[in-house]
């Protein structure tokens, strides 16, 4: 396995590559650079025949929310809507210098990512044909207005698969916003299901942090084999 490092920034590309020739590639927006762990995962789930590429080191609250809203965790989140600005920076800078090192071009593109980075992965959707598989594991779709602008928006993509999964217990919350993201997510699957897509919902056990990687290895092995 060749891996290949690149700074945006102080944003950090790691290139995993896996396969020789044309391949699916996925992008994961992480918090952490966990590509090991991730492919390990992967392995635990039997899921290979992709290349991969790790972005970490964001500015997660700013970079990653797609408009600015109220302190809804705590008085530091900072949700100031920046996603445009990096959504911009990752198709027009990281993802052409990263493929221009690949053997071919990718068969097809996947935007994975956790948590917030989950909510960013849907949102890009709806504004930029890049990405056709879209992977939100335990995603923020509690964020203030998403759900709505989703009913109100189509997506651009042509998107042949989605992804969307949270955890059991992450609807016990003692706050009242992060409480509705067992619905909200359910009721995101429900809606692009309607519009005619390719849309797996699961619940997996545990809270917020059990596990991130495999829950996002599981849902690569789903949208690999869609």
């Amino acid at each position: 396995m060749e891996i290949q490092e690149f700074w945006f920034g102080h944003r950090r590309a790691c290139l995993y590559k896996l396969v020789e020739g044309p391949a699916p590639l996925v992008y994961s927006i992480d918090y952490h650079e966990n590509g090991q762990l991730l492919l390990e995962a992967c392995r635990q789930v039997e899921c290979s025949g992709f290349n991969l590429v790790t972005i970490s080191g964001l500015h997660w609250n700013q970079e990653l929310s797609p408009w600015p809203i109220e302190t809804v965790v705590s008085r530091d989140d900072n949700f100031s809507g920046g996603a445009c600005d990096w959504l911009a920076m990752l198709t027009a800078e990281v993802v052409p210098q990263v493929e221009q090192l690949l053997d071919a071009p990718p068969v097809w593109r996947m935007l994975a990512g956790y948590s917030l980075a989950g909510l960013f992965a849907v949102w890009t959707a709806f504004q930029c044909d890049l990405f056709t598989r879209i992977l939100s594991a335990s995603g923020s779709m509690w964020y203030p207005g998403w759900l709505e602008y989703a009913q109100q928006h189509e997506a651009v993509a042509p998107l042949h698969g989605v992804y969307l999964s949270v955890g059991d217990k992450e609807s016990t919350s003692r706050n009242a916003v992060l409480q509705t993201v067992g619905e909200r997510t359910q009721a995101l699957a429900d809606l692009l299901a309607l519009r005619g897509m390719n849309v797996k919902f699961e619940l997996n056990p545990g809270n917020h942090f059990k596990n991130p990687p495999l829950r996002v290895a599981k849902g690569i092995a789903f949208l690999v084999r869609s």
